[in-house]
């Protein structure tokens, strides 16, 4: 894995790969992920579990923003460093402020 994880470029085989995994497996893919950027949490903690929702609803929201083509044209979505989208901004209100990485 990177470390800086930049879900946007994850190829779209491998996105959908993930996303048709079965719970089982996707708990395991997320959890690897998170333990990987964030190793000072505890796996048992409430904070990882919700880093664990976040990156899978992170991956669904990406597949959303790439098939649906007035989502993608009209919207830019900004990541984290270790790949969780962070905001969606409307390109009406979109300026380079956005683009820092919290």
């Amino acid at each position: 894995m990177l470390n800086n994880f930049i879900l946007e470029e994850m190829p779209d085989a491998s996105l959908d790969t993930v996303l048709g995994f079965d719970i089982d497996k996707k708990t395991k893919y997320f959890t690897a992920l998170a333990s990987f950027h964030y190793k000072d949490i505890d796996e048992d903690s409430n904070e990882f579990i919700d880093i664990l929702e976040m990156y899978m609803s992170s991956f669904y929201v990406e597949k959303l923003y790439r098939s649906n083509r007035f989502f993608s044209e009209k919207f830019t979505p900004i990541y984290t460093k270790t790949g969780i989208i962070r905001n969606i901004v409307s390109d009406m209100y979109y300026n380079d402020d956005d683009l820092l990485i919290h």
